[in-house]
C-alpha cells in the first residue's frame, strides 16, 4: 500500500482506476475505469501510456514503510470509532 498525498500535485491518471492484467499468452492488457465507464485497453500503444503514467504516479506516492507512518500518524490526529 503506498499514499498518494495532494502535495504531489496532477498526475497522468487523475480520476481514474486502473489494473494491469497479463494474459496468459504473456500480453499485457488493462482496465481503466472512471466516474463515467469501464474500458479493457487492449492496443499496445495505449496500455504502455498507461502504464507510463502509473509508474511516474507510483514515483510520487510514499514508499510503503512511510505510507504506514502517514496512515498511523493521520488515525493518531483524527481517529475515528468502529462503525459496530
Amino acid at each position: 500500500l503506498q499514499v498518494l498525498p495532494f502535495s504531489a500535485g496532477v498526475h497522468g491518471l487523475m480520476n481514474t482506476a486502473v489494473m494491469f492484467l497479463r494474459l496468459p499468452n504473456g500480453r499485457v492488457v488493462a482496465y481503466s475505469e472512471n466516474d463515467l465507464r469501464g474500458e479493457l485497453v487492449e492496443e499496445n500503444a495505449s496500455v504502455e501510456l498507461m502504464q507510463r503514467r502509473y509508474d511516474a504516479m507510483r514515483d510520487l506516492a510514499l514508499s510503503p514503510a512511510e505510507s504506514r507512518k502517514f496512515i498511523l500518524r493521520t488515525l493518531e490526529e483524527a481517529p475515528c470509532e468502529p462503525s459496530i
